[in-house]
């Protein structure tokens, strides 16, 4: 046999059952990535199934929110409107009341006014009888210096 025959048979018999040995393990690696990858994709799927549960919950909780929200405006609206409305009944009896205190006020300016007007005219006839008395006492006393009448 020639020699090239012999290496080739001593690499057949030495490399052949290794390479079988390798080519085994390749196939149990091969098997153990694809059970991996297989895991992977099943924690992958399930991963992304509680991410899309928990989207769904959130936005049911958002729903829910947006629902509250709404009906806690319809509330406020609701309450400003009553406010607003105890507001402009309060603005329209203040305005009322207002008013009617102006009214007594012009009567009671007018009565005052009136009064006046009376002890205006009753001062008027009282300095008019004061001169009138002093115009008398200053006549009498004249009369009295010349008549010679003089009083103690």
């Amino acid at each position: 046999m020639p020699v090239y025959d012999q290496v080739k048979q001593a690499l057949h018999d030495i490399l052949a059952p290794e390479l079988q040995g390798i080519k085994g393990e390749l196939r149990r690696l091969d098997e153990r990535i694809s059970a991996v990858e297989a895991k992977i994709e099943g924690t992958k799927n399930e991963l992304l199934a509680e991410i899309k549960r928990l989207e769904e919950k959130t936005e049911a909780r958002f729903r829910e929110m947006d629902a509250r929200f709404k009906e806690m405006e319809t509330k406020v609206a609701a309450l400003d409107n009553k406010v607003e409305t105890k507001i402009t009944a309060l603005e329209e009896k203040f305005e009322m009341r207002f008013r009617e205190m102006e009214t007594k006020f012009a009567a009671l300016d007018e009565k005052f006014e009136t009064r006046f007007r009376e002890l205006d005219s009753k001062f008027e006839g009282l300095r008019h009888e004061v001169r009138t008395v002093l115009e008398i006492r200053e006549r009498l006393a004249a009369l009295e210096a010349k008549v010679g009448i003089t009083r103690s």
